[in-house]
C-alpha cells in the first residue's frame, strides 16, 4: 500500500459504507486479502437485503404486476405510457429544441443531454411535464430501492459505426454492486437494428451462483485488464451466463411512448448499431446509498434545490472534474438542435 493510501485509509474505510465500487481507487475494496475473507461478498449481500427491505415500503404505491415484473426480470415495461395529446407535444417539442447541451463520446456513440428540472419548463414544457410524471418517480424509487428524487434529462443517442472503436456500453455489464434505477421513455419506435437496450432477465437477483461469481471476481478485479471491470462495473462474457443459471440478453424492442425502468445492477448492454442511428428519449437515473444510510434525508428534494436539482448535480460534477476530485462532468457543446447528427 502506498504512503498516500495509508494517509487516506480512514476515508477509504468510510467509503465502504457507501456506493464506492472501484477496486483500483480504493485499496480496501481491491484488497485480495480482505475479499478472500468476504469483504466484497458481504457488501453485496448487505446491499441486496437492505434494498429489498426498503422496497417493502416503496412498493405500496405500485400495481402488483409492476412489482412482479421487477422481481422476475429486473426491469418494467409500460407501453402507451403518456396520454396521446401530451406525447404528441413531446414529439414535436423535443427534436426542435436548441441548446448548449452536454455530450459524452464513447467509441462510435455520442450521448447528448439537457436537464429537465422544473426551472426548464419555460423552454421545454411538454418534456418537463412528461419527465415529472409521478409514475416515473414511483417506479424509479422502487427499482432503485432509494426514496429520493431521480435526475431527469432529455437525451439523444447518436451512433455512427464509421467512427470506429468499440462502445463500452455494448459489452454486457452491471453498473455496480447494488441496485440502481435507470429509465427511458422512448420518443420513437426502437427496432431490432436501432441499437436497443438489452437486459439479461433475472440477473438482478442475488442467487447462490451469483454470490459465488461476485466472490470470484472480487479476488481478481483489481488486476483486470478491462478498466471498467477494475473500477467495479463488472463485465460478463455472454458464454458464461449459463453457469449462473441465466439465459441470453433480451433486446427491449418497443414502440414509441414506451417507458422502461431497469435495475442496471443486472447485466445489460446497448446493442451495437450496424448503421447510423439517432434515438431520442427522456432519461432518468437514481443511485443512492446501497445500505440506506441517508437517514431519510434527500437534500435534492429541499426547497430551492428540487426545482434545479439535475442542473446543480451536473455543475457540481463539472467542478469536481476541474478540481481533479474524481468528478466526471460532461463537456458542454455549442448550441444545436437536439435531433442534430452533428456532434462535438
Amino acid at each position: 500500500m502506498r504512503a498516500l493510501d495509508l494517509l487516506k485509509l480512514p476515508l477509504h474505510a468510510l467509503a465502504l459504507a457507501g456506493k464506492t465500487k472501484s477496486f483500483v481507487a480504493n485499496p480496501l475494496i481491491g484488497s485480495h486479502w480482505l475479499n478472500e475473507r468476504g469483504l466484497h461478498r458481504q457488501r453485496v449481500d448487505l446491499a441486496d437485503r437492505s434494498a429489498w427491505a426498503r422496497r417493502r415500503q416503496l412498493g405500496k404505491v405500485l400495481a402488483a404486476e409492476e412489482r412482479d415484473a421487477y422481481a422476475r426480470d429486473g426491469f418494467v415495461v409500460k407501453r402507451d405510457f403518456l396520454p396521446a395529446e401530451l406525447f404528441a407535444r413531446l414529439q414535436a417539442e423535443a427534436p426542435a429544441h436548441v441548446a448548449a447541451a452536454r455530450e459524452m463520446r464513447q467509441g462510435p456513440a455520442v450521448t447528448r443531454r439537457v436537464a429537465l428540472d422544473s426551472v426548464d419548463a419555460a423552454n421545454l414544457p411538454a418534456c418537463v411535464a412528461a419527465a415529472n410524471d409521478p409514475r416515473i418517480d414511483q417506479l424509479m424509487r422502487y427499482v432503485g430501492a432509494h426514496d429520493a428524487v431521480p435526475l431527469l434529462y432529455l437525451q439523444t443517442i447518436i451512433v455512427d459505426p464509421a467512427r470506429g472503436n468499440q462502445d463500452p456500453q455494448t459489452v454486457l455489464h452491471r453498473d455496480t454492486f447494488h441496485a440502481i434505477a435507470k429509465a427511458w421513455l422512448f420518443l420513437q419506435d426502437v427496432g431490432e437494428d436501432d441499437g436497443p437496450f438489452s437486459y439479461v432477465p433475472g440477473s438482478h437477483r442475488l442467487t447462490d451462483a451469483m454470490r459465488a461469481w461476485e466472490y470470484e471476481e472480487s479476488l481478481k478485479a483489481a488486476h483486470s485488464e478491462n478498466v471498467y471491470h477494475a473500477r467495479g462495473s463488472f463485465r460478463m462474457p455472454p458464454e458464461d451466463l449459463g453457469r449462473l443459471g441465466l439465459g441470453p440478453a433480451l433486446k427491449v424492442v418497443v414502440p414509441a411512448n414506451t417507458l422502461v425502468v431497469a435495475d442496471t445492477h443486472g447485466f445489460h448492454a446497448r446493442t451495437p448499431s450496424l448503421r447510423p442511428t439517432l434515438r431520442m428519449e427522456i432519461y432518468g437515473t437514481l443511485r443512492g446509498n446501497p445500505y440506506g444510510l441517508g437517514f431519510g434525508l434527500d437534500p435534492l428534494a429541499w426547497p430551492g434545490i428540487r426545482s434545479r436539482r439535475t442542473n446543480l448535480v451536473d455543475q457540481a460534477e463539472e467542478l469536481a472534474g476541474r478540481l481533479k476530485l474524481g468528478g466526471k462532468g460532461w463537456p458542454v457543446v455549442s448550441a444545436r438542435r437536439m435531433d442534430s447528427a452533428s456532434v462535438g
